[in-house]
């Protein structure tokens, strides 16, 4: 029947509008012939099974991203309006998995803010592994936008490695929180808005930019 797959055709369409791949922005500062990836937090895939846990309640899933998408929220620096949060977990661990078209290096930076004071990270704390390798980036110096208040969140760029081998074909960054004291004593993390990823490999950076309208599901 046409009708039939005139649906077919649309749902196909709907579900490509979703996942999208992340978008690559190639400065003047850039070598030539490198890009910039950017892979947001709350787009992530696979969100979903990600464990968190907040100040006074435990968050997991779609209800680990922050924020409403509007022009004010982005004008704080938070890249698409949103950002994951609620990282107070030993057990957080979350995947940002692209492909690579071609073996390279890497600069890798993470955009990490705090709202539990000021905090200095190292893979003690916060454990940033590329392809199961875990990346040794010494400390992260992680400054509070505003203490205790996740709505003037403000973010600042933190460069983890600058020549960080990628595979050719699939590879996997993975961000986990350990055991640690950095909130009073309990576990604590950074808010996580993005990842950027520079390098002269193309890439693929799958991303569900629906993820924030699932928050509140059962």
């Amino acid at each position: 029947m046409k009708v039939k797959g005139i649906i077919a055709v649309a749902l196909a369409l709907a579900a490509a509008a979703v996942m999208t791949v992340g978008f690559a922005a190639c400065g003047d500062d850039l070598p030539e012939g490198f890009s910039e990836y950017v892979m947001e937090a709350e787009y992530v895939v696979g969100i979903e099974n990600v464990q968190g846990a907040g100040m006074s309640s435990n968050q997991s899933g779609y209800d680990l991203i922050y924020g409403d998408g509007t022009d004010a929220q982005k004008e704080l620096g938070w890249s698409e309006g949103y950002y994951v949060g609620y990282t107070y977990s030993p057990n957080f661990s979350m995947d940002f998995k692209f492909t690579a078209d071609k073996a390279g290096t890497a600069t890798i930076v993470l955009r990490l803010g705090s709202e539990i004071g000021d905090i200095t990270l190292t893979p003690d704390e916060f454990e940033i592994t590329l392809n199961g390798t875990s990346l040794q980036y010494g400390s992260i110096f992680v400054e509070c936008g505003a203490a205790n208040d996740m709505s003037k969140m403000t973010f600042s760029d933190k460069t983890i490695t600058s020549s960080e081998p990628l595979r050719a074909g699939e590879n996997t960054l993975n961000i986990s929180v350990h055991a640690n004291e950095l909130r009073g004593g309990q576990t604590g993390g950074p808010a996580i808005d993005c990842v950027k990823i520079t390098t002269d490999a193309k890439l693929d950076c799958p991303q569900n930019k629906d993820n924030p309208s699932k928050r509140g599901g059962i």
